[in-house]
C-alpha cells in the first residue's frame, strides 16, 4: 500500500553421553503474503521545494566534492508514522547526474542516527517491462523501526531533479518471519552442481499484487554480478524477511521497477532467498545493474560492504548460488565474459558498446557505483576460486578446501581413511581428530575436540544436521562454538559442552548469547522432568521452551524461587513472559501460567497469585499505593483464606469475601484483633473513603474498622454498627466513632462514643443513641451501672419539639433550652408521663428528682410532682 502524505504546512561441551532429543519448539506459522505499507513525503525541487522542504546552502553534513554554498534540498519531520527502509526518488532525466543523498532517521526511542550517504540505484535498463512509472532514485537504506526523518538532496554538477519525494516503507509483520522454515527450493536435477538451499519468494512474505512486470528471460547466462545492499550490517536474522520485503516495495513501486532487481539475496548468517519473479533455473532479466542486466545474473549480499568485511558464510552462500547457476549454462568461473551495454544513467558504457568482464564481477565494473563496497569488491577473486572449487575441481569440496589452505591443513593434519558420506552430508577425518564436514547446505566446515565428540554423541547429521559453520571462538573469546542446521554446540573451561538448539538458541543469541548476561550454557537442552516443555541452564539463568508458553528467560532470586516451588512441574507452572523491569523501574517480573515472581531490591522475591494478583495488579501493580509484596501468598493462620504483605498494605482472600484490600492503621488495628482468625473475620471490602470523604473504613465478616486523622482507628460491630449507619455513619450527626466497641463497666452491656454522642447496647434494651448533655448527666449518674441503667430509648424530640428526652430503666432524662438537661426518676417519672409530659401543665422539670421527708419531688416549670408511700404521686400546681 502507498500512502502520498503532502508535507504542505496546510495539509500535513558434555563428557560423558548428550541426552539426545528432537528439536524443540512450538509448530512453525505458515508464510504468507505481507503488505507493506510507503509514505511518500514530497519534496519538490531546489527552484520550487513542496511544503515545509526547505532550500539551504550547503549540507549539514559535509559531503565529498560539495561546495559549501551549494543548494541543499532539505526535509525534516520528526514525526512521522513508522517505518524502518527510507529511500529518495525522482523525476527520470537524463540531465540529473551525480545526485548525492545523505539521509539520517530517529528511532523509537527519539534517538537520531549519524547521516548516511545513499548513491543512486540504477538497476532497470529503460524499456525493460516494468510500466511507465519508473522513477530516478537512491539505493535504499534500512534505518530499523524509526518515526523520524531528515533527508539532504544536492548535485555535484548543479543539474536538480524534480518531484523529489522521500520514500518511507514499513515492512509490515508476519509469525513467519520468526519462524522461518527450511528453505523451500533447492536440488535441482538439470544442473552438475546441486541447486544450494534457497528460501522462496513466499518464505520472506512477497505480495504478489505488488509485482508490475511480465518476466523477460535471456538465452543464456553468461556472467554473474554481485553488489551489496548498503544497508545495515547489524539486522537480526529475524528481520531479514522484512527487509527484502521494503526493498521489494521499493524497487517494485518506488522506482517502477515492477519487481525486485536482484535474482538472489544472501543474508550474513549464509542463508540465500530467492530474488527477482520467474525461475531461479531459468535465465530470468533482472534489474540489477543497469544496462547489464541481460544476460547476468544478480547476487546480493544483505548488508553494507565498504568498510565492513561479508562473512565467510555470506561468502559460502553467494558462491554455492553462482556455481550451481554456472553449472547450468557452463560458465568458467575463471574465465571473462563480453556483455553489451544497454546504456541507462549509471551504466558506464553507453549503448551498444561491447564490455569484456570477469564472468564473476562486481557491480562498480560496469555502472558508476562503489557497489557491492570497498570491503566487499576486495573478496571477489576469493568469490570466485569458491566458486570454481565447487564446479570445476577434480578433488572433492573437502580436498578442495584442504589443498588451498596451507594453515588449515597443518592443524589437521593427514588425512585418515577415506571420505565418507551418508545422507548428503560426507565427512573426512584427520589424524588431530577433527573432521573437515561437506554439505550442500553448509559447504566445508571444521568440526574438532570435544565439540566433535559431542556432535557424533547427540546423534550427528542425523540429529543436529551438517554443521553450517567452521569452530571458531565465540564474539567474546572465551570458548568456541559451531552451528548446525538443527542447533549449535558450545564450549568453554567453565561450562564444558552443551548443546543448545531451536528457540532456545534464537531467544539466548537475540539476548547476545556467550556474550550477554546469560553466558555460556552449563547444560544441554533437556526435557523438564514433567515431560511438557525442555531447557537450558546458562551461567546467568535459564531458558524455557513449551508449547503454549514459547521461550522465556528466567533469571537470578526470580529464578531460584521458582525452582524452589518445584519449578515448571510445581504450581507457577511454566513462565509465559521473560525477566523484565517492572512499570516503575524499580524491579525485575517473570509472569509464570500460575502466578507472577516479584523482586525489587527493598522486598526480595516474593511469588502472587490469583485473584489477589490481579486486585494488585488492577491497583497499578508495584507502581500503585501499595507497592512491591514482601512476601509471598500464603495461607492465613486458621487455614480459611490467603494473603499477600505488600509495601503499603495487605490483600486478604477467602471463598466467601473474595479479595481485599487492607492497609494503614485499620490493618494493625484489625491483625492486633487477631486478623481473619479473630472475632472480625475476613474484610469483605476493601479499604475505601467514607461517604463524607474525610475518612477510610473496611467492612469484615464481624464489623467494620473506621479511620479519620482526629478519631484514629476504632471498630464498630454488631447492632451498633448497625444503628450507627442508619443514622448516616459518619456523615451523619454521631460523626466517627472515638471509641471501639466495648463492655460497659458493669459488664452488662456494651457501647461505643461517637464524635456526636455514644451508642449503647444491653440485652434488655437494644442499641439506643444518647448525645449532647443527656448524655453527659446520665454518665455523671454512673451511665448504666448508675440509678438510671440503661438507655431504653434513642433520643428523640419530645413531642411538643421544645426539647430532646431518653428513657433509661430507672427514669427519663429531659433537656430544653431553658430547662436545661433534668432527670426525672423512680415512680415520678411515670406519673409525669402519664400527664402528657413536657406537653402537659406542668411543662419541663427546671430540677431533677430530689428527695423530700418522706418521699421525693421534682419541679417543673408550672408546678412540681411529689411522691410518698402515703400519698403516691401528688402534682402540685403554683
Amino acid at each position: 500500500m502507498r500512502r502520498l502524505l503532502a508535507v504542505l504546512a496546510t495539509c500535513a561441551a558434555l563428557t560423558g553421553a548428550v541426552l539426545v532429543l528432537p528439536v524443540v519448539g512450538p509448530s512453525r506459522p505458515a508464510p504468507v503474503p505481507v503488505e507493506t505499507t510507503t509514505d511518500v513525503l514530497l519534496m519538490g525541487s531546489v527552484t520550487d521545494p513542496a511544503g515545509d522542504a526547505e532550500v539551504r546552502q550547503g549540507p549539514t553534513a559535509p559531503m565529498a566534492d560539495v561546495p559549501a554554498d551549494q543548494l541543499v534540498l532539505r526535509l525534516t519531520r520528526e514525526h512521522v508514522a513508522g517505518f524502518s527502509l527510507v529511500g529518495v526518488t525522482w523525476t527520470p532525466d537524463p540531465a540529473v547526474t551525480d545526485t548525492v543523498v545523505q539521509v539520517r532517521a530517529r528511532d523509537t526511542a527519539g534517538v537520531w542516527s549519524g547521516w548516511t550517504e545513499v548513491g543512486v540505484e540504477d538497476g532497470q535498463t529503460p524499456g525493460a517491462g516494468s510500466g511507465d512509472g519508473r522513477r530516478g532514485g537512491t539505493a535504499p537504506l534500512w534505518t530499523g523501526p524509526s518515526t523520524g526523518v531528515e533527508a539532504e538532496l544536492v548535485t555535484r554538477s548543479g543539474a536538480q531533479p524534480t518531484d523529489v519525494a522521500l520514500e518511507l516503507i514499513d515492512p509490515g509483520s508476519s509469525p513467519a518471519d520468526v519462524a522461518v522454515d527450511e528453505p523451500e527450493l533447492g536440488d535441482t536435477a538439470h544442473a552438475a552442481t546441486a541447486m544450494p538451499p534457497i528460501h522462496s519468494r513466499a518464505q520472506w512474505g512477497a505480495d504478489e499484487a505488488i509485482m508490475g512486470w511480465t518476466p523477460q528471460y535471456a538465452t543464456t547466462i553468461k556472467a554473474s554480478t554481485v553488489h551489496h545492499t548498503d544497508t545495515a550490517n547489524t539486522y537480526t536474522a529475524d528481520q531479514v524477511p522484512g527487509i527484502i520485503r521494503s526493498i521489494y516495495s521499493y524497487h517494485a513501486q518506488s522506482l517502477g521497477w515492477g519487481d525486485i532487481g536482484y535474482n538472489v539475496l544472501v543474508d550474513r548468517f549464509g542463508r540465500a532467498w530467492e530474488g527477482r519473479y520467474g525461475g531461479l533455473a531459468r535465465p530470468v532479466v533482472g534489474a540489477h545493474a543497469g544496462g547489464f542486466n541481460t544476460g547476468t545474473f544478480g547476487v546480493a549480499m544483505l548488508g553494507s560492504h565498504t568498510t565492513a568485511r561479508p562473512s565467510q558464510t555470506t561468502l559460502d552462500a553467494v558462491a554455492a548460488a553462482v556455481a550451481w547457476k554456472f553449472s547450468l549454462h557452463g560458465v568458467d568461473p575463471r574465465g571473462s565474459a563480453t556483455l553489451t551495454s544497454g546504456g541507462g544513467g549509471t551504466a558506464r558504457y553507453a549503448r551498444g558498446v561491447k564490455v569484456t568482464v570477469p564472468t564473476v564481477f562486481g557491480h562498480r565494473d560496469t555502472n558508476y557505483t562503489t557497489c557491492p563496497g570497498d570491503a566487499g569488491y576486495a573478496r571477489m577473486p576469493e568469490i570466485r576460486d569458491l566458486v570454481a572449487f565447487r564446479l570445476g575441481s577434480a578433488h572433492s569440496s573437502i580436498s578442495a578446501r584442504y589443498e588451498a589452505d596451507a594453515a588449515l591443513r597443518d592443524s589437521l593434519g593427514v588425512p585418515i581413511g577415506a571420505e565418507q558420506s551418508v545422507d548428503g552430508v560426507s565427512w573426512q577425518e584427520y589424524r588431530s581428530g577433527a573432521r573437515l564436514y561437506s554439505s550442500a547446505s553448509g559447504g566445508v566446515r571444521v568440526v574438532r575436540g570435544s565439540i566433535l565428540s559431542t556432535y557424533l554423541a547427540a546423534g550427528g547429521p542425523a540429529v543436529l544436521g551438517a554443521p553450517i559453520s567452521d569452530d571458531a571462538r565465540t564474539p567474546e573469546g572465551a570458548g568456541f562454538f559451531v552451528d548446525f542446521q538443527r542447533g549449535s554446540i558450545f564450549w568453554s573451561p567453565a561450562t564444558e559442552t552443551q548443546v543448545v538448539r531451536g528457540s532456545i538458541l534464537s531467544i539466548w543469541r537475540a539476548r547476545g548469547g556467550t556474550a550477554g548476561p546469560l553466558g555460556f550454557p552449563t547444560t544441554s537442552d533437556a526435557w523438564t522432568s514433567d515431560g511438557r516443555g525442555a531447557f537450558v541452564r546458562f551461567q546467568g539463568g535459564d531458558v524455557y521452551w513449551s508449547p503454549p508458553t514459547g521461550t522465556q528467560v528466567v533469571r537470578g532470586g526470580i529464578l531460584d524461587t521458582w525452582l524452589e516451588t518445584g519449578g515448571a512441574p510445581g504450581p507457577l507452572g511454566f513462565p509465559t513472559t521473560s525477566d523484565a523491569a517492572t512499570a516503575d523501574g524499580r524491579g525485575f517480573f517473570v509472569r509464570f501460567q500460575g502466578g507472577d515472581v516479584y523482586w525489587s531490591p527493598p522486598t526480595g522475591v516474593q511469588v502472587v497469585r490469583g485473584g489477589i494478583l490481579d486486585t494488585w495488579l488492577k491497583a497499578g501493580g508495584s507502581a500503585g499505593s501499595l507497592g512491591f509484596p514482601t512476601t509471598s501468598d500464603a495461607w492465613t493462620s486458621d487455614g480459611r483464606g490467603a494473603f499477600v504483605r505488600f509495601q503499603g498494605g495487605d490483600v486478604y482472600w477467602s471463598p466467601p469475601t473474595g479479595v481485599q484490600v487492607v492497609r494503614g492503621g485499620i490493618l494493625d488495628t484489625w491483625l492486633k484483633a487477631g486478623g481473619s482468625s479473630g472475632s472480625l473475620g475476613f474484610p469483605t471490602t476493601s479499604d475505601a473513603r467514607t461517604a463524607d470523604g474525610r475518612g477510610f473504613f473496611v467492612r469484615f465478616q464481624g464489623g467494620d474498622v473506621y479511620w479519620s486523622p482526629p478519631t484514629g482507628v476504632q471498630v464498630v460491630r454488631g447492632g451498633i454498627l448497625d444503628t450507627w449507619l442508619r443514622t448516616g455513619g459518619s456523615a451523619g450527626p454521631l460523626g466517627f466513632p472515638t471509641t471501639s466497641d466495648a463492655w460497659t463497666s458493669d459488664g452488662r452491656g456494651a457501647f461505643v462514643r461517637f464524635q456526636g454522642g455514644d451508642v449503647y447496647w444491653s440485652p434488655p434494651t437494644g442499641v439506643q443513641v444518647v448525645r449532647g448533655g443527656i448524655l453527659d448527666t446520665w454518665l455523671r449518674t454512673g451511665g448504666s451501672s448508675g440509678p438510671l441503667g440503661f438507655p431504653t430509648t434513642s433520643d428523640a424530640r419530645t413531642a411538643d419539639g421544645r426539647g430532646f428526652f431518653v428513657r433509661f430503666q430507672g427514669g427519663d432524662v429531659y433537656w430544653s433550652p431553658p430547662t436545661g438537661v433534668q432527670a426525672v426518676t423512680g415512680p415520678l417519672a411515670n406519673a409525669y408521663v402519664q400527664q402528657g409530659g413536657p406537653a402537659s401543665t406542668l411543662g419541663f422539670p427546671t430540677r431533677s428528682t430530689y428527695a423530700i421527708s418522706g418521699g421525693e419531688r421534682t419541679d417543673f416549670e408550672r408546678g412540681a410532682l411529689t411522691f410518698t408511700t402515703a400519698t403516691g404521686a401528688v402534682t402540685v400546681l403554683p
